[in-house]
């Protein structure tokens, strides 16, 4: 339905995290009504609720207009939803790997922007504000939609998963 759409995001996020994007597993699956993305057991989910690449494009596009989510930039929904999933899964590799939580990943981003966790989840959407693991997901996806145009907090949560990134070999 997108494949070229979810490999142009996996191979942007494999140059800035490296191989360990290469072992995670994407497929296409019915996962409910409101879902437009999952992560679960190292698999990305995309929704194939979505006719259209066009069609999901537009509900990010006024999702972010909502705040819910950060602007998709020049980037399509299927890539950005990619993104943001494979923030999910970066997360879960720095957990097994080092041991360290959602929580003191955005915690740290936190502190190296001088900020509490609310407000720096704050600063990125309205989503982030759900829970950490969101928090980071929805950073990867800003970072990878909107390159230096991307929240203060985004950045630091990127650049906090690229610092520990050596963990994820």
């Amino acid at each position: 339905l997108y494949a070229n759409e979810i490999q142009t995001a996996r191979d942007a996020m494999e140059r800035a995290y490296g191989n360990i994007i290469s072992k995670a597993n994407l497929s296409i699956a019915d996962i409910g009504k409101s879902a437009l993305g999952a992560y679960g057991g190292g698999t990305v989910y995309m929704s194939k609720r979505f006719t259209s690449s066009q069609n999901l494009t537009q509900s990010m596009k006024d999702m972010a207009e909502s705040g819910f989510h950060p602007k998709i930039g020049n980037k399509t929904g299927a890539e950005v939803v990619t993104a943001h999933e494979l923030g999910h899964y970066l997360a879960d590799r720095v957990r097994k790997k080092t041991g360290l939580s959602e929580r003191e990943i955005v915690d740290r981003a936190g502190k190296r922007l001088g900020v509490k966790v609310n407000n720096m989840a704050s600063q990125i959407s309205e989503y982030a504000r759900y829970n950490y693991a969101e928090t980071i997901a929805e950073a990867s996806a800003d970072v990878y939609a909107n390159g230096r145009k991307a929240s203060k907090a985004s950045k630091a949560s990127r650049a906090i998963m690229a610092e520990i990134k050596r963990s994820l070999r």
